[in-house]
């Protein structure tokens, strides 16, 4: 942990009573978050992939279905149409949309609000973590940036859609943290137990990723987990995740089997579960990471990918040097750790134990997937986290001096940087910022690299100028003033939130059935011979109407049938008569209502 003075005493005693620098940061964390997760939460139509494939059991299950069988009306993988269980995904996602929609009402926006809270969950963790592994400034900026990140912010699977990959991000994480800081305090694995069965409710054995993240914890510090309390936790974990599994077994049989793990995991592994497969760059790797990491420079990524880039590679490479300069070596062997197993290990910190899992965790889940397999962007989202801690590590880092001393000791010797080290290396938080060329030390000539950074200008001494000028509180609030500014001059980079207008089209054509057709009646679907289902996904969900399947000739021969999804151009060739009511050109499709019998 950082020993950085915390600066924000002075800021504390300008606030009212019961109010600390600490909820204040936290107000603006939040006040950032309601800004681009709240306001216009449910603008956007719903998205066929996959905000349809989650809300629209929510809405059976809220409009009085079974909330322990998901029901869908347009199946994923399937040619059939009307209600089909849904069961590549156990019900939690489902049921926190679906109390959302009981209380606010059937809407974009109860769909999506669970992740918008998740979200804020997520960022919460990181200020906790940052935090408790630095200081309050790291954890501010890292929390900042979390939410500010674009594939949080604009992904399709990210902090403001109707999905479950940020729920699974907060619990997973939970029981990551809570069972690491349980080495210390064993009464906190019962919640980590806790949070590891919300994240398979959430999405299945998507939470393995998780428990590979803390399988070296598992192995080096064996010895603090055999207490009651780890019973206790595995306990908690299989009280709050069988029921379901094991109902949904029990009831369905080999049908859950095929969807929970065929589909749902195998398929998606090997790349047939998408349309088309995703193509690897190299056998072991399904995913096509570099391929398509020149998409990433297309806007609305174009400027802050290369920023949060540049801050990732920065923010890792600080963690580094300190666990180095804390001990860490790559020496088998070396460390004095006892042990055959630990002779293979490297050594580990003196101090920072933490850090090196914060490094590992940001790690790991490019490595599981790079490795067992995962055909999507959004699977990385784990890291996101533990890579926001680091970045707030990072920004506390430049703030207070330490960044720059840690990389003047890591240049140190170089052609780069000075000849010698000085005592900048030993600098604290403290007094790191005040190094500088008239602080050198006796290193000798400083090279190229210290030179630029000597020319940047230091916040130690803007904080100063604003202390000197308007007292203290408003030298404490130069930092955080700082970091807000950043994120909306960033922000202002950003292009539109992702809008899709097929999907605004879905959205007009299911209201209007919603408006014309009576609630029960069935809308016969003909979709002709090259007619996909995903044409329709968001569709079922604003109609809430039965869907059944259909031909031309059953369309035009029975007359019961009075409404129809029908090709779009083909209304006209159809031997009954008819009203067009609406078409979606992008989805290739007309909503029509008969008028009488069928023509002959």
């Amino acid at each position: 942990m950082s020993t950085s003075l915390d600066r924000f005493t002075a800021l504390s005693r300008r606030l009212p009573a019961g109010l600390t620098a600490a909820h204040a940061l936290f107000a603006a964390v939040i006040a950032v978050w309601a800004a681009l997760y709240v306001y216009g939460l449910g603008d956007l139509s719903l998205r066929v992939w996959d905000e349809s494939r989650y809300a629209t059991p929510a809405r059976i299950m809220a409009e009085g279905g079974s909330w322990l069988d998901p029901m869908i009306r347009v199946p994923t993988h399937e040619a059939d149409l009307g209600e089909s269980l849904r069961l590549n995904k156990p019900p939690l996602g489902y049921w926190l949309q679906a109390i959302a929609m009981s209380i606010f009402g059937v809407s974009e926006f109860a769909a999506r609000l669970p992740t918008s809270l998740a979200t804020l969950g997520c960022a919460a963790l990181v200020y906790h973590v940052a935090t408790v592994t630095y200081d309050r400034r790291a954890g501010f900026a890292g929390a900042l940036g979390f939410l500010v990140f674009p594939g949080m912010l604009l992904g399709s699977h990210g902090g403001a859609a109707a999905v479950v990959d940020t729920p699974l991000a907060l619990f997973g994480s939970l029981f990551v943290w809570w069972t690491w800081r349980g080495r210390d305090d064993p009464r906190l694995l019962l919640p980590a137990g806790i949070a590891a069965g919300l994240a398979v409710m959430v999405k299945g054995l998507a939470a393995g990723v998780f428990v590979i993240v803390l399988l070296p914890v598992g192995v080096l510090y064996l010895r603090d987990y055999l207490n009651r309390w780890t019973v206790a936790a595995v306990a908690s974990t299989v009280t709050v995740a069988l029921p379901w599994h094991l109902y949904a077994y029990l009831e369905h049989g080999d049908l859950f089997v095929e969807e929970y793990f065929l589909t749902s995991v195998g398929q998606r592994v090997s790349g047939q579960a998408t349309e088309p497969p995703a193509e690897p760059l190299l056998p072991f790797l399904n995913y096509p990471w570099f391929k398509l990491a020149a998409g990433t420079l297309l806007p609305p990524y174009q400027y802050a990918i290369p920023v949060f880039g540049t801050g990732v590679v920065l923010a890792l490479a600080f963690a580094w040097w300190r666990l180095r300069a804390d001990g860490l070596r790559l020496r088998p062997g070396s460390g004095g750790r006892t042990g055959a197993l630990s002779q293979f290990l490297p050594a580990a910190p003196v101090q920072d134990t933490t850090l090196l899992l914060l490094l590992w965790w940001t790690l790991a889940v490019p490595l599981t997937f790079m490795l067992g397999g995962g055909n999507h962007a959004w699977y990385l989202l784990p890291m996101y986290l533990p890579g926001a801690v680091l970045l707030g590590h990072l920004v506390a880092g430049i703030a207070d001096g330490s960044f720059g001393a840690a990389f003047d000791d890591a240049k140190a010797g170089t052609r780069f940087g000075r000849s010698a080290p000085t005592d900048a290396g030993d600098a604290t938080p403290e007094t790191a910022g005040d190094t500088g060329p008239e602080t050198a030390g006796d290193g000798g000539r400083r090279g190229r690299l210290a030179r630029l950074r000597d020319a940047i200008p230091s916040t130690q001494r803007a904080r100063r100028a604003v202390t000197e000028r308007w007292g203290e509180a408003a030298g404490a609030a130069v930092y955080p003033a700082t970091c807000v500014l950043l994120v909306v001059l960033l922000l202002g980079t950003y292009g539109a939130p992702l809008h899709e207008p097929y999907n605004d089209e879905q959205r007009a054509l299911g209201t209007t059935i919603a408006e014309e057709v009576p609630e029960g009646e069935t809308v016969h679907v003909w979709l002709g011979e090259d007619g996909d289902t995903e044409s329709i996904m968001s569709v079922s969900w604003y109609a809430d109407r039965p869907l059944e399947r259909a031909d031309r000739a059953a369309i035009e021969g029975d007359p019961s049938v009075r409404y129809a999804i029908v090709p779009l151009g083909n209304a006209s060739e159809i031997d009954r008569s008819h009203r067009v009511l609406a078409e979606s050109p992008l989805n290739g499709i007309a909503f029509v209502a008969f008028e009488g019998e069928s023509g002959g």
